[in-house]
């Protein structure tokens, strides 16, 4: 299809005039550059550049031998290379400072908003006087009024994220539309088969909905999906948009041994991390060994049954060097499937006594032998690997077990489900509907304090539904993900892009306190916060004579968290 566009360009040069050839010379004062034209287009579709997308799949695109890091509009100009619009010639080269021409800018446009040359040459005709060739330049001022004529008549093409292409283990996807009031259609198929086109969608995408998630279920006997998509946009009074087609690949195979990478080696004065996954995992939560000069510990023992074949403590004795002790970060599914393999290989296991009582309760014969040979971990208690401590934090809201753990000198942090997640496109947005909100923004600055008194610091917050860690930046955006849940309520919150709860069942629409760019800030923060949304929710606490909280202020009345500010002041 793009073949053909390209081609078409030869009925421009009979719209246009007769091809000059293109000027090698720098442009005039008025006259855009290539750098610029490139620029004002990427900035009209706002693509996101590689070096700010926040995906862990992600790819790193090629880039022209004369664009350099540090050069006025390098970002633009490699996004629009990255989504095909423009090319490098014999040379690699791009000619960021010369003058765009007429032929390149129609080509450029042709490319970007799907439609063919001979009618974007239209576009490019002067309303009256002699037409230029198709060296001629463009100008600032007439190509803003080009994208606005487009733009007028034409719905612009479907726009996806996470970026198609890609090979990861789930995805969720984002359309969009730089059109206002456009509703997309899409079509999708799993099987390498062509979709229909989206022309014969039943409905519009509505994010409401919760986004589309590409997947392989749970319990599928394939280790790879083939995901094709087609979407087009459509709003009265304008021809609908070209239709795109996008692909992705799901892979999660049904066996896999355990992966390990060394984030951090070790110093005389700090520990060597290390960050455990399993690809097998339905979850891909992650664990972590951090080993001191003297001793390790292990941070949550992984979702991947001792069945299958791959062993988690066995794996750690492979990296190991010092003796090491094990820390259950909370009894989740996804955390705790094999804690009783450290405990019957000698390794002590450490759990809270909230986890301890919800393991036994599992009457799990594994689980219970675990739970009744782990060591009690308290709020405040120290681990000390030698050069290193790790101090431990309870932090109720996801599960009332949940602990932490804190390297103070360094400022890193080891958790599991705390502090969010920062996985964009594979649906991972965590739970904190186990407390009221108003309550746990206090437990949650009382956290704080801590991690931050005599000096200390946070550098990194390693969490098990992360890929990359976030910085102190990240939890303070947590932070205000409940602040503004007390502050606005449910005017605070947007439909979650995961479709489904934790247990499976779909309960759609649900409530999401989002801050922060997802695809472009590490340490953008989603609570998903329970609820459907558009339902009545209350976040703030309320005197019950059936919950002893020894509340006695209405906190969910209106105006109730003025109340809060107050009480807090005195």
């Amino acid at each position: 299809m793009r073949t053909a566009r390209v081609a078409s360009l030869i009925v421009l040069l009979t719209i246009i005039g007769a091809y000059g050839g293109q000027s090698g010379s720098a442009p005039a004062a008025a006259t855009l550059s290539r750098a610029e034209f490139v620029a004002m287009v990427s900035d009209y579709f706002q693509w996101v550049h590689w070096s700010e997308y926040n995906d862990y799949a992600k790819s790193v695109p090629r880039t022209f031998s004369d664009v350099n890091a540090g050069d006025r509009y390098v970002q633009q100009i490699e996004c629009a290379l990255e989504e095909r619009i423009i090319s490098p010639d014999a040379n690699n080269r791009f000619y960021p400072a010369k003058a765009i021409t007429r032929q390149d800018g129609a080509a450029i446009l042709s490319l970007a908003f799907n439609l063919p040359a001979s009618l974007i040459a239209g576009y490019l005709k002067p309303a009256a006087g002699a037409e230029p060739k198709l060296a001629a330049g463009l100008q600032r001022a007439e190509v803003t009024a080009i994208l606005k004529k487009i733009t007028a008549d034409h719905v612009s093409p479907v726009q996806v994220m996470p970026k198609p292409g890609t090979t990861a283990y789930r995805r969720n996807l984002n359309f969009t539309t730089p059109t206002p009031g456009a509703k997309i259609y899409f079509t999708m198929t799993d099987d390498r088969t062509e979709p229909p086109n989206p022309t014969t969608a039943l409905k519009p995408y509505d994010s409401a909905d919760g986004y589309p998630i590409l997947d392989i279920p749970n319990g599928a006997k394939v280790d790879y999906k083939y995901f094709t998509i087609k979407a087009m946009a459509v709003k009265d009074g304008l021809v609908p948009s070209a239709i795109r087609t996008f692909s992705y690949v799901i892979y999660r195979p049904q066996s896999a041994p355990f992966e390990a990478r060394l984030v951090h080696a070790p110093t005389p004065t700090s520990p060597a991390v290390w960050d455990i996954m399993n690809q097998a995992d339905y979850n891909r939560p992650h664990a972590y060994y951090v080993e001191g000069s003297a001793r390790g510990v292990v941070m949550d023992a992984g979702q991947y049954p001792l069945a299958k074949g791959a062993n988690l403590k066995t794996f750690i004795d492979g990296l190991a060097t010092k003796p090491y002790d094990a820390v259950l970060g909370h009894n989740n599914p996804d955390h705790v499937e094999q804690i009783d393999s450290f405990v019957q290989g000698g390794v002590k296991l450490y759990m809270t006594a909230q986890d301890k009582g919800s393991v036994l309760a599992s009457k799990r014969a594994d689980f219970m032998h675990a739970a009744n040979a782990s060591i009690l971990l308290k709020d405040g208690d120290v681990l000390d690997l030698g050069n290193v401590q790790l101090t431990a934090y309870q932090t109720p809201g996801h599960s009332n077990g949940l602990v932490i753990l804190q390297d103070k000198k360094n400022g890193w942090i080891f958790g599991s489900d705390m502090f969010g997640c920062n996985r964009p496109a594979t649906v991972d947005i965590t739970n904190y509907s186990g407390v009221k909100m108003d309550l746990f923004l206090s437990l949650v600055q009382q956290l704080y304090t801590n991690l931050t008194k005599d000096g200390a610091r946070v550098e990194e917050v390693y969490n098990a539904h992360n890929e990359t860690p976030v910085g102190y930046a990240g939890i303070k955006n947590f932070e205000a993900a409940v602040q503004q849940l007390i502050d606005v309520g449910d005017s605070a919150t947007v439909p979650s892009m995961r479709g489904t709860s934790p247990g499976g069942g779909p309960i759609g629409k649900q409530r999401t306190s989002v801050v922060g760019d997802m695809w472009r800030d590490k340490n953008w923060i989603a609570l998903w916060v329970g609820g459907t949304y558009g339902g009545p929710v209350t976040y703030l606490t309320a005197a019950n004579p059936n919950y002893k909280c020894n509340n006695t202020i209405d906190y969910a009345a209106p105006g109730g968290h003025q109340e809060i500010f107050r009480v807090e002041q005195r």
